[in-house]
């Protein structure tokens, strides 16, 4: 990994765990070069990511200054807000992206009802096929990842497909306890046969209620674990 990558991630993960706070400056070019053994040029790239990344702000006058990340980042973030977790994973960060994915799943699947042409459903329904073929939860992930794919795309809607890409790799950095979560919703290839045949009858409601009540075991699983760790 080049080394502005290794300092952008260790200075994102100050700044998303609350090392560095809103409103602190951070150190100049040299010292951060200094401090972390790197050129000053890979200092200015890790801060160019930063401030792309919404989680700092320069100034002209060449102060750099960690933002509010809460209302200044992106949803991009996700995946490195997964990332500064040590040990067991954030059921928080597991139950905002599994509610993330039951509102994205549910439209997208609305929306793809009503804009998906006939190639793109039979390709959903041949997925199901083989969700129904095996019992081994990683195939069945990878399988059901690109089902939802498959129905994000039809949404034709980019903003929901960047959206589903960050999801999907914020999910795979907590890849077994998400998968934990899910399991039982894996083993039930009929409810996504019936988000396919919704969206192949061109039936948007009845695509979404369908995409929500397939999508929402896991999230249940993750609410009856924030309650008992209260």
């Amino acid at each position: 990994m080049p080394l502005s990558e290794v300092l952008f991630a260790q200075l994102c993960g100050e700044i998303l765990g609350g090392g560095l706070l809103a409103g602190e400056p951070l150190h100049s070019e040299r010292t951060l070069a200094d401090e972390f053994g790197v050129s000053r040029h890979a200092v200015r790239e890790a801060v160019k990511r930063l401030q792309q990344a919404g989680l700092v702000e320069v100034s002209q006058g060449g102060a750099t200054c960690v933002l509010d990340w809460r209302v200044s980042a992106g949803l991009d973030i996700l995946s490195q807000l997964s990332l500064r977790t040590t040990g067991p994973a954030d059921p928080k960060i597991l139950r905002s992206a599994l509610e993330m994915r039951i509102s994205l799943g549910a439209d997208a699947a609305r929306l793809c009802a009503r804009r998906a042409v006939a190639p793109l459903t039979d390709r959903l329904f041949r997925l199901t096929e083989e969700m129904e073929k095996t019992d081994d939860t990683e195939a069945l992930v990878d399988l059901d990842t690109e089902f939802w794919a498959l129905v994000v795309d039809g949404a034709d809607n980019i903003a929901y497909r960047l959206a589903f890409n960050s999801l999907v790799r914020a999910l795979r950095i907590h890849r077994r306890p998400a998968l934990a979560l899910v399991t039982d919703e894996l083993l039930d290839p009929a409810a996504r046969r019936s988000v396919a045949a919704a969206i192949a009858d061109g039936d948007g409601e009845a695509a979404a209620a369908r995409a929500r009540e397939a999508l929402t075991g896991g999230l249940e699983t993750a609410l009856d674990l924030l309650s008992s760790a209260r």
